[in-house]
């Protein structure tokens, strides 16, 4: 897995956020401070929609990979939702460091697992979640496809509604079904589905 960009965020003061579920029901989550990426941005927030619309449609994903976890704040989402066996994916040492403090600050059910190699064929997943600006997603809309289970299910994030038509046609090319879009301008993020 290689990405240079490494995008930072400033969280000058430990927080907890909320957030609110179709039902009614919250989960919060208590992120440090740091710098690591993941907490407010849109594009995390628009993975976020993408996350409980799965979940209330289909209840729970075993096993997902948070490609990119960043704060670790997807890993905790899907773990608080009761997702299991999840696997978290972060190249850059000091995001993975926080990653890990905010796992163990949130006294989550089970810490998700590191792995060094996402792309790694013996791991194949029905829920792989990956919120990444650059050009990661499309350098690597293969191996994303390949690390799906048949049926599985994909959500990208990171990156504005004018580069939409592109990811849906190289999805295409990866048959990838296209199911659903969340948008907050600029940002976008969507589901896919492999058939």
């Amino acid at each position: 897995m290689k990405n240079f960009d490494i995008y930072i965020e400033d969280r000058p003061f430990n927080k907890t956020h909320t957030i609110n579920l179709y039902d009614g029901k919250n989960i919060n989550i208590f992120l440090n401070k740091g710098t690591s990426f993941g907490s407010e941005h849109d594009t995390t927030i628009l993975a976020i929609d993408a996350l409980k619309y799965l979940y209330e449609k289909f209840g729970f994903f075993s096993p997902c990979l948070d490609l990119g976890s960043g704060s670790g704040i997807l890993s905790i989402f899907m773990d608080k939702l009761g997702f299991k066996e999840i696997f978290a994916a972060e190249n850059d040492p000091h995001s993975r460091k926080e990653s890990e403090l905010n796992f163990n600050a949130n006294s989550i059910n089970k810490t998700p697992i590191f792995i060094d190699n996402p792309f790694d064929l013996k791991n194949n997943y029905n829920l792989v979640v990956c919120n990444i600006s650059g050009n990661f997603i499309p350098n690597n809309m293969n191996n994303l496809c390949d690390i799906l289970k048949p049926n599985g299910y994909l959500i990208i994030s990171g990156f504005n509604i004018e580069k939409k038509e592109r990811y849906i046609g190289l999805s295409k090319e990866k048959k990838l079904l296209f199911i659903k879009e969340f948008s907050s301008k600029p940002w976008i993020s969507l589901i896919f589905k492999k058939f």
